[in-house]
Formats: structure tokens, sequence, C-alpha cells
């Protein structure tokens, strides 16, 4: 898979930040680790590790155990804190869940970042997918992703030579009914109706996710797909009203489909 198209790049690119947080995704993914293993694995000197530990250790974001170092629960805080401050996890999380439950499907909230897309809400996503809050899916690679880049740019051709999927399929689907169909991803191939959410400024701030589960494509696409719609229309809703949570739920539309 090739890299991302209108990826970002920083003007003055700070490398000790970028250590720091490579160090930091290494732990994540492997629990622990000591200074040697670490240096090895990031090809960096003992000396630098040591002091981005050391660092981290001060901050409270990294704690010992003997030799070996982890990363504490205080960057749950942090993660969690990011979540709820985020309009699309504000405005959409209640409506995916009540989504899934009715509909009794798995849905997936995609916040878009500058690399990938971050779920930051997950319902009824079978274990097998290892799709969970915090999980990141490649912008490239997966539909929520090329969703999220057919809605910021429309007309950027280069999209097509960084995916694997059927761009041209996926563009006119997108273009006439605002949704995308195919494998959530290039590594699980569960279908997938996708769509994206924009505010009112036609700023995109992720996509939805609607899994179909094994037996459900034939019988069941064509209501996931108008629901799913009908869902990023109720979400999107809520951007341009800058809903608070305060208003009295019968005051919004309870049917997915009409």
């Amino acid at each position: 898979m090739k890299g991302l198209c209108m990826e970002y790049k920083a003007n003055r690119r700070v490398e000790a930040s970028a250590r720091t947080f490579f160090i930091v995704e290494h732990l994540s993914a492997v629990d622990a680790a000591g200074v040697s293993t670490l240096a090895d694995e990031l090809d960096m000197s003992k000396g630098i590790v040591h002091n981005h530990l050391s660092t981290l250790r001060e901050l409270g974001y990294v704690r010992k155990v003997g030799s070996d170092y982890q990363l504490s629960a205080k960057l749950l805080r942090v993660g969690l804190d990011a979540r709820s401050n985020a309009r699309l996890y504000t405005y959409g999380h209640k409506l995916c869940r009540e989504f899934a439950t009715q509909l009794d499907t798995a849905v997936v909230l995609c916040q878009h970042t500058e690399r990938e897309c971050a779920v930051i809400d997950a319902n009824r996503v079978p274990s097998s997918l290892e799709v969970r809050v915090g999980s990141t899916l490649p912008m490239a690679g997966s539909l929520p992703g090329v969703v999220i880049q057919l809605a910021t740019h429309p007309e950027n051709e280069e999209i097509e030579s960084v995916t694997e999927y059927d761009i041209a399929q996926l563009r006119t689907s997108f273009e006439t009914g605002g949704y995308t169909t195919g494998p959530l991803s290039a590594s699980r191939e569960t279908d997938c109706v996708a769509v994206p959410i924009l505010d009112d400024e036609d700023v995109c701030h992720g996509a939805i996710g609607v899994l179909l589960t094994d037996g459900q494509r034939d019988q069941r696409l064509q209501r996931l797909t108008e629901a799913t719609i009908a869902l990023r229309g109720r979400i999107e809703d809520r951007f341009d009203s800058e809903w608070t949570g305060e208003r009295s739920f019968a005051t919004e539309k309870h049917s997915w489909v009409g």
C-alpha cells in the first residue's frame, strides 16, 4: 500500500517530538520494553531513548517496572478527554449506539486525522475484526478513510494511485448517493457502508462505517444503506444546530428510514 495522498508535512518538523511519540506508540504495541530493546527496534541511541523515557516518566506518562518501561494510565485520561471534546463523538456516539441496537448491526465512528482514521466509537463489532475504540484504520486502505478523502478532496485523482479500491466505482456511488460500499479495509474483507460526516462549512470530521456481517449483504444492504444515510443526516443536523444534548428526545426524528 502506497502512502496517503495529500499527506500533511510539517513545515519545521521537531525530531525530538517525533522520537517521543515513536517511543510512546511502540510501548503501546509491546506493553513494556527496556532501553536497549527500544534503541534497537527504533534505531536510536540508548542515551536518546533513556532521555525521552526519563522525561515521560517525570511527567507521569511512563512508569518503570523492573528494568522495563511501560505506558501509564495517565494517557488514558488524555485519550478520553480528546474523544469527549470531539464534536463528532458528542453528536454521534449515542446515535450510533442506538442505530446498532435497533438494526442489529455493527457501527464504527471514525475521526479524521492527518494519516489515519481513529476509531472513537465502536458498537457490536465482532472481536475477530480487531476493531475497537482506539484502533486506527489506514486512510488509503480502508473504506472510511477513502470516503473521507472523497469528501475532502473530491477532485483529487491521486487517490486512485494510493489505494487498492476501485475508486471510479466508489466515486460514482459517492457522487450520486453520498455513500460508498465495499470491504472495510484491505485486511478486513467484511462488507461496509461508509459515509462522511461534514459540518455546515463542509469540513469533514470523520466517517461512519456500518458493517454487514455474514449473511446480511443480499438481504439487508439496501435497507442498511438507506439507514446509514439517515444516520449521517441526523448527526450533521446536530453540527448545523450546534446541538448541546439538552433538546427533548421528542424533537428529533426517530426513524432511520422512511
